[in-house]
């Protein structure tokens, strides 16, 4: 079970980054394009978009590296300690995890909910667009410590996921 969800959360966060990147690099590549074509500038609606769609791209990015054992890694204790130390440290970070990105993403939506009436200059995109994504952020690392967690209490430490080494603090 915690797989499949694992796996559904990577899908939508790896295409929310490929999707925003698509989406940045084209449009900013036509708006200077647009640029040196015509003599009135760029599209101004274009100067916008990274504004939207950027918080969306690190958002996914962070649920990605908490799946990756690559967002908060303490890994170098591990070699340290024992099956049960490591266990419990591993336990007790995920637990630390999941209660941190929950208070963050209950104060996130209170503020969504108080900047839902600003808007966007151009584009009128609401000004709680941004703080969804701190939200998608703070729910998909909650679901993905939780998962970590239980693959821990079952498994061991051995669970943990395995950051690349060039990633890792030792």
């Amino acid at each position: 079970m915690t797989t499949v969800l694992d796996a559904v959360i990577a899908r939508v966060c790896e295409f929310l980054v490929m999707a925003t990147t698509v989406v940045l690099l084209v449009l900013l590549g036509a708006n200077v394009i647009v640029r040196y074509a015509l003599e009135q500038g760029g599209i101004e609606w274009i100067s916008e978009v990274p504004a939207q769609l950027f918080p969306w791209m690190i958002a996914a990015g962070i649920v990605l590296a908490t799946q990756r054992g690559s967002h908060i890694a303490v890994d170098f204790a591990y070699k340290f300690m024992g099956e049960l130390g490591g266990r419990l440290l591993a336990i007790v970070i995920q637990v630390l995890v999941a209660l941190a990105y929950g208070v963050l993403f209950t104060v996130a939506w209170q503020v969504a909910d108080i900047v839902s009436v600003e808007r966007s200059p151009l584009l009128g995109i609401a000004g709680s667009w941004g703080y969804y994504a701190l939200m998608f952020a703070a729910a998909g690392t909650v679901l993905s410590s939780l998962t970590i967690l239980l693959r821990v209490m079952l498994d061991g430490k051995d669970a943990l996921p395995q950051p690349n080494p060039e990633e890792s603090a030792t």
